[in-house]
């Protein structure tokens, strides 16, 4: 079994924790904060960072990002992410990040077929962790507040 499949196969038991570990609310208010949109720096190769406002969809299937010079190309389908990681663990933190910014405050999105990464920096703590929340929501196919209220109330009744 490759690793992809294997990552895969363990999904259904994230999506079960993930549900009990966030209530809708919170999940609800993540989902909130990023169609509002937040500043980050985003990281690049042999650049210093550049800070662009990160939003999600009306429809929650797109991450975009402003201002950029690929308009149509700043945007990341939320299906092909593969997983979000939190801190500094990144081959570009390694590299650029290590020791200038918080840990806490930093996380790396790995998307598409090749395994790109997309590494933010946020201006707090509180800013990532509402924006991994809501990222590991939208991967679990989690798509509006009724659908995982309904998700709460299976899994309620049906404890693992």
């Amino acid at each position: 079994m490759s690793y992809w499949n294997l990552e895969k196969s363990n999904c259904v038991q994230y999506r079960r924790h993930f549900l009990v570990d966030n209530s809708p609310f919170h999940v609800e208010r993540c989902m909130s904060v990023m169609q509002s949109g937040t500043q980050m720096i985003k990281l690049k190769r042999g650049t210093k960072g550049l800070v662009r406002l990160f939003y999600l969809d009306e429809h929650r299937t797109r991450l975009r990002w402003r201002p950029s010079r690929k308009s149509e190309k700043a945007k990341i389908l939320i299906d092909s992410i593969y997983k979000v990681t939190e801190g500094r663990q990144s081959e570009i933190f390694h590299r650029q990040a290590e020791g200038n910014f918080d840990p806490s405050c930093c996380f790396t999105i790995y998307h598409g077929n090749h395994m790109e990464s997309l590494d933010l920096i946020t201006s707090n703590p509180e800013e990532a962790r509402t924006w991994i929340t809501g990222l590991k929501y939208l991967m679990a196919g989690i798509s509006d507040e009724d659908s995982l209220a309904k998700r709460q109330r299976t899994h309620d009744q049906y404890p693992p």
